[in-house]
């Protein structure tokens, strides 16, 4: 009898534990900075575009900046995150990563030594303190 009431029990409050929608994803919040991490690598940002690849599993939107970093010219490319705080969201027109001048951090160096830097992961600080985690795809004369 008293397997039953508890059965009963679980029951009545599967309705109250929290669903999963997947229609409603609006994309997730962008990284923001790390208290005392310090963001010391000066980059301007001369221009930006976006691409979209599209594959079997679906389509992508990618950010691409023309920047200035360490003296040398780079193409930077990461992710755009779509939601109340996109770097480029192109159904508001807004864009928070625009041409100008930021700082950032090194994440992660691809190679421990050498003269180039493609493939080094950054991290790109923006004015309301969140990051753009970006990577090092072009390096230009």
């Amino acid at each position: 009898m008293k397997k039953a009431w508890v059965a009963l029990l679980l029951l009545a409050c599967l309705p109250l534990l929290p669903a999963q929608e997947a229609e409603t994803r609006f994309g997730q919040e962008p990284p923001t900075a790390k208290p005392g991490v310090d963001y010391l690598v000066k980059v301007h940002v001369s221009g930006i575009r976006v691409h979209r690849y599209c594959d079997r599993d679906g389509c992508n939107s990618v950010l691409f900046a023309d920047a200035v970093l360490n003296q040398q010219k780079v193409e930077l490319t990461g992710g755009i995150i779509y939601g109340a705080r996109a770097f480029y969201d192109p159904r508001n027109s807004q864009r928070r990563l625009a041409p100008g001048d930021y700082t950032a951090r090194l994440r992660k160096a691809a190679h421990k030594d050498g003269p180039h830097s493609l493939y080094d992961e950054y991290e790109l600080l923006m004015p309301d303190r969140t990051v753009w985690r970006c990577t090092v795809t072009g390096i230009f004369e």
